[in-house]
């Protein structure tokens, strides 16, 4: 395709000789030039497309070249003065690809394209593996924001992604443990094999401890069955305790009267001696749900 062939579809596109330093347009080389497009002109396919025109002077970086790489996977250590003073978090992506006709790193591509701030760095790992390393700044995704973003990708792209969010921590030579301890939550959750697309220290680590130190003890093999031999026992607490032990939402959440759902708890109190209005009560039966 020609390059005016592009501006006829994109008619705010221009060349220049430089590209745009403002983060609101896409800027790609092409003939020795640089093609600027506005970011919001854009969807997520048509970002990824362009990008694949872009010429390819320079080899694609292999992991090994990304001084990130080396630092989280190879131990590599920075010397204190070129240390930055910043708080980062490394989002870890498992991607899946349906389509083999599609690179998952166009998907890679793409998502860094929803973000306002550019990423301090990103690469693949392997070939359904990739890192993002996002400094803190002023504007702070949250899960709603991730969840919104893979979905629209991976209708996209044909993939199907799972992200862990990782913590903000302080950008220096520790931050290598933390990641292997993430990336081992991480391992975790994908093992476990649910339809759950988001994972977090939050949502990963108690699970993780459980089922680790805990699910072997024999306090705990004893109360479980007994426990959930109540019928929607389990989808109760869970529900119940993912929402702080509120019994109105809870209700709402489960389509239950009110009333209906305290008569569960007060017969599960009955039968178990488990309050689930009490938080470490409620808290105890939670983990017992990992079984």
């Amino acid at each position: 395709m020609e390059i005016k062939d592009i501006i006829s579809i994109f008619p705010d596109a221009h060349l220049q000789p430089t590209p745009n330093p403002d983060e609101a347009y896409l800027s790609i080389p092409i003939a020795a030039q640089w093609l600027t497009v506005p970011r919001a002109q854009l969807t997520p396919r048509e970002t990824a497309l362009l990008q694949l025109m872009a010429d390819k002077a320079t080899p694609t970086k292999t992991a090994n070249d990304h001084v990130w790489f080396r630092r989280l996977f190879l131990g590599e250590k920075v010397s204190p003065q070129d240390l930055e003073e910043r708080r980062i978090r490394i989002i870890q992506i498992n991607l899946v690809s349906h389509d083999s006709s599609i690179p998952v790193d166009n998907w890679i591509d793409a998502f860094k394209t929803m973000f306002k701030r550019p990423f301090v760095d990103t690469f693949l790992v392997n070939s359904h593996e990739a890192i993002a390393i996002e400094q803190l700044g002023s504007k702070i995704y949250d899960n709603d924001n991730f969840l919104g973003i893979s979905q629209a990708l991976d209708s996209d792209f044909y993939c199907s992604s799972k992200i862990y969010i990782g913590q903000y921590w302080q950008d220096d030579n520790a931050i290598e443990k933390l990641f292997a301890n993430e990336r081992n939550l991480f391992k975790f959750q994908l093992q476990q094999n649910t339809s759950d697309r988001l994972f977090s220290i939050s949502n990963s680590i108690l699970k993780y401890y459980f089922k680790m130190r805990l699910s072997q003890d024999p306090l705990i093999l004893k109360s479980n069955p007994e426990l959930f031999s109540m019928p929607d026992a389990k989808k109760t607490i869970t529900t119940l305790y993912q929402n702080g032990g509120n019994v109105s939402i809870t209700a709402k959440k489960m389509f239950l009267h009110r009333n209906t759902l305290q008569y569960r708890i007060k017969k599960f109190q009955e039968t178990t001696g488990f309050n689930l209005k009490n938080m470490d009560d409620l808290l105890f039966c939670y983990l017992l749900t990992f079984q």
